[in-house]
């Protein structure tokens, strides 16, 4: 009996204790509004946290399914971008680049096997004799100079890039400026340098370096690079660095360029050697 009765005094005691604190509440409600602001934040806050739980719960459950129809999608557009390039690489193979500038002849060419992390780099290319492709003939983008074709096959030919130490370009420091050897300065893919350049010239960082034309190779007035940062070699000449415009990390395409004089022009300056 006694444990009867101090049950049922407990279970009075806490309704009692239940009952003061919801009337506590309700008086602070009605008694001052910057407690019932307080009160309607705590209400909010409170209803955020289990409707942000709920969102994760959902969003978890529903991740599998998210991930699949985002994996559908890039592979359609994957499927778009190679269609696109496809069309757009046949589109200038059979219209943009059957053409020539001058008496230069320019042939399309995508690059099929290329090194670019030695000091000798190369790249091989899809034309060789069958189209037309002969060596000595220039590599070029529209970003600037890319090499020399060295070696032919039937469908394949060998160039030697500007990323190599045996090739120099005859470049000029704007339309009017300086002409020098263009070479790689061996360090970046981006970099490259002009050296031997006389005292009395001046030369102005962000100087747009140009093809001279004064050779048989390239044509005259591609943008190349633009030039740097200035040094005195040895007291008596200029050193010039040029950032290259063509990302040689990114190439893929170029255009083949033939100069239809070329060989007129050897034959002069054989004859007048003599």
């Amino acid at each position: 009996m006694a444990g009867e009765r101090k049950s049922y005094a407990f279970a009075i005691n806490a309704a009692v204790f239940l009952f003061l604190e919801i009337a506590a509440v309700i008086l602070l409600g009605h008694s001052s509004s910057l407690q019932d602001i307080w009160i309607n934040r705590a209400s909010h806050r409170v209803h955020a946290a289990i409707w942000g739980g709920s969102e994760k719960v959902l969003n978890y459950f529903t991740l599998d399914r998210q991930n699949r129809s985002l994996a559908a999608e890039n592979l359609e557009l994957s499927s778009v971008v190679r269609e696109f390039g496809q069309r757009d690489l046949s589109w200038r193979e059979n219209h943009l680049y059957d053409s020539q500038i001058g008496r230069f002849k320019l042939t399309p060419a995508t690059i099929v096997k290329a090194s670019r992390n030695s000091q000798h780099n190369y790249i091989v290319l899809n034309k060789g004799s069958e189209d037309g492709v002969k060596p000595q003939t220039g590599i070029v983008t529209t970003n600037g100079v890319v090499g020399v074709v060295s070696s032919v096959g039937k469908h394949f030919s060998y160039g030697i890039t500007l990323m190599n130490p045996r090739i120099s370009v005859s470049a000029r420091i704007g339309l009017t400026g300086l002409v020098a050897p263009l070479e790689w300065d061996g360090k970046r893919s981006d970099g490259a340098v002009m050296r031997n350049l006389p005292l009395h010239h001046e030369i102005n960082p962000g100087d747009t370096v140009w093809t001279s034309g004064f050779s048989s190779v390239f044509p005259s007035d591609i943008p190349v690079g633009v030039t740097g940062k200035v040094r005195l070699i040895d007291g008596s000449t200029n050193e010039v660095s040029v950032r290259l415009f063509q990302d040689f990390s990114a190439l893929r395409y170029v255009i083949i360029t033939e100069n239809l004089d070329r060989e007129e022009i050897a034959a002069v300056e054989k004859e007048g050697e003599k």
